[in-house]
């Protein structure tokens, strides 16, 4: 693999991984040119990976949590040893991750209702996040988003599935920007946070690798692509 390879990988465990790297293969499908759709006047290639192992998190750009039991991925994490892989690599400024739904439950800092015990837990991301917020399974169910970031095309629709989903209860830090919202029934002042960004750290409380609006994915990839030639600058 070249230095100017853009590496970025799904951690391949648990929950909706493979939906997740279906998206990223189309938006990295090449064209007749021999360069991807989403980087066409790129010289990097970008290669997207299952991740398992620790090996795997060498020159590692970019990684994707995807939803599903946070719990159960835990106990899958330590049970390998990746926590102290997976945190080392989340600490370094040159790594982008994401987080989706289970992912956003495992990077941040806290957590309401927390699993009694506790559990796995990263995170890195300054705010307070409530699991099942939404309620249980039963209670899942899709709905439009305001989005707040003009790099996601706020004037496009889009809709959001929530899963047995979390939501961000409290922002700690000015360095946390909200991306996307939920209105709470039909109050048009109250919002619910569901999606953020701090640095490097994007997270979402719902599954936008369920449908096929590609726009989230287009922008973790854009982050992970800004990031790495920034590092390759100095």
């Amino acid at each position: 693999m070249t230095d100017k390879c853009i590496k970025v990988g799904v951690l391949g465990i648990q929950g909706a991984f493979v939906e997740h790297k279906a998206c990223l293969d189309k938006l990295l499908k090449p064209t007749s040119m021999g360069t991807c759709n989403l980087f066409p006047n790129e010289e990097s290639a970008v290669v997207v990976e299952d991740i398992r192992s620790k090996e795997q998190f060498e020159n590692l750009d970019g990684l994707i949590i995807p939803g599903g039991e946070s719990t159960t991925m835990g106990i899958f994490i330590k049970r390998n040893n990746l926590e102290k892989t997976i945190s080392d690599w989340l600490k370094d400024p040159n790594h982008v991750v994401w987080g989706t739904c289970a992912g956003l439950i495992l990077l941040a800092d806290d957590l309401d209702n927390e699993k009694q015990g506790g559990q796995v837990r990263f995170g890195g991301l300054m705010v307070t996040v409530s699991r099942n917020f939404f309620g249980r399974q039963v209670h899942s169910f899709e709905a439009t988003l305001r989005i707040q970031d003009p790099e996601l095309k706020p004037e496009e629709p889009f809709t959001g599935v929530f899963i047995r989903a979390p939501a961000v209860v409290a922002v700690k830090s000015p360095d946390v920007k909200v991306l996307s919202t939920l209105r709470e029934s039909d109050n048009e002042h109250s919002a619910i946070i569901v999606g953020v960004r701090q640095g490097n750290i994007i997270a979402t409380a719902f599954h936008p690798e369920l449908t096929d609006d590609l726009r989230w994915h287009e922008y973790f990839l854009n982050v992970v692509a800004e990031t790495k030639k920034k590092k390759d600058t100095f």
